[in-house]
């Protein structure tokens, strides 16, 4: 079969090619409904992950992980910006996971603003103040049962991101959202 290249032809594969952006374009991003993030944004400016709460509106957005440090700012790599507001805004998420192995968890919390996380009703760790985009390491002791697992976090002004990561026993380190061998979410 011979392909002939007339005006016909090549109008037709521009065609195709045009109706395949489209196509691409307008097809939703999807991702893995792993977790519920809460995000609320508030009246006043925050300066504490544990100032009282003066809430105007609150989002719900379904992500697979919290890698939500896009370009440095609050986001997702494929969602984009899904805070809709870019200050004064908290971010909540009550997860439920069972380890399958007793032992200690690291969780690496990264976060520009302040955070706080809870296992089981217990703060493990916390950073309550402003600051710039930084990780801190937060070991915990966790028996092979179910735990819930709460975390909080605050944009209050400028650059904005949130990260949680969590290694087991391997070594090996995992994005909060992924299954592990030894921690599983619920």
């Amino acid at each position: 079969m011979k392909l002939t290249l007339n005006k016909n032809t090549i109008v037709s594969l521009l065609l195709l090619l045009v109706i395949g952006v489209i196509v691409y374009r307008i097809t939703p991003v999807m991702v893995d409904k792993n977790i519920n993030v809460v995000i609320s944004k508030n009246r006043v400016g925050i300066s504490d992950i544990n100032q009282v709460r003066d809430i105007t509106s609150t989002i719900n957005v379904m992500v697979d992980n919290l890698n939500l440090l896009h370009k440095g700012k609050f986001g997702h790599a494929k969602l984009g910006n899904i805070a809709k507001a870019s200050d004064d805004f908290f971010v909540d998420v009550d997860q439920m996971v069972t380890t399958s192995k007793e032992g200690t968890y690291e969780f690496l919390i990264g976060s520009d603003d302040g955070f706080s996380l809870k296992i089981d009703g217990k703060t493990i760790c916390e950073h309550p103040k402003d600051r710039p985009y930084s990780v801190q390491s937060c070991n915990v002791f966790l028996t092979k049962e179910d735990h819930r697992i709460m975390l909080s976090y605050f944009q209050g002004f400028g650059n904005s991101g949130f990260t949680v990561q969590y290694k087991t026993g391997d070594g090996k380190i995992y994005w909060f959202g992924e299954n592990s061998p030894g921690l599983r979410l619920k």
